[in-house]
């Protein structure tokens, strides 16, 4: 059996873990509450599946969802609002500065603090590129 890279992508993972409990598309779909299609967007990494939709996934899978994770799930699973706190405390910043260094609103950074929106992975990029994590 083919094993997983580290850095796998989470559409590599999806993929290998359903290969590996010899599941079809259709069947995991079926066990997610999804469409075939979008089993087949995510294993072709045309959309990204969300936090819950890779938490079904694990469960189907009988895996720890962390194994299905790259660094931006991950982040959004700390709970992502609690981090952008932190950040903010740890710098010194308040939501108007973390919001222009990082091209959005202060509006934008609350609601990402609290919980009603989560950051793009081009946010998260451009996180570490600021040395902020």
């Amino acid at each position: 059996m083919r094993t997983l890279d580290e850095d796998a992508t989470v559409a590599e993972r999806i993929r290998f873990y359903r290969m590996k409990r010899n599941m079809t598309g259709d069947i995991l779909a079926k066990h997610v509450g999804l469409s075939r299609h979008a089993i087949m967007y995510y294993e072709n990494n045309q959309s990204k599946p969300s936090l819950g939709d890779l938490k079904k996934m694990a469960t189907v899978f009988g895996i720890e969802v962390d194994k299905l994770f790259d660094e931006y799930y991950r982040f959004l699973d700390f709970p992502c609002s609690e981090r952008i706190k932190q950040i903010r405390a740890e710098h010194n910043l308040l939501q108007r500065e973390l919001g222009t260094m990082l091209g959005v609103t202060r509006r934008t950074v609350e609601q990402w603090e609290h919980g009603k929106h989560v950051i793009s992975s081009k946010t998260l990029v451009q996180l570490k590129t600021l040395n902020l994590l």
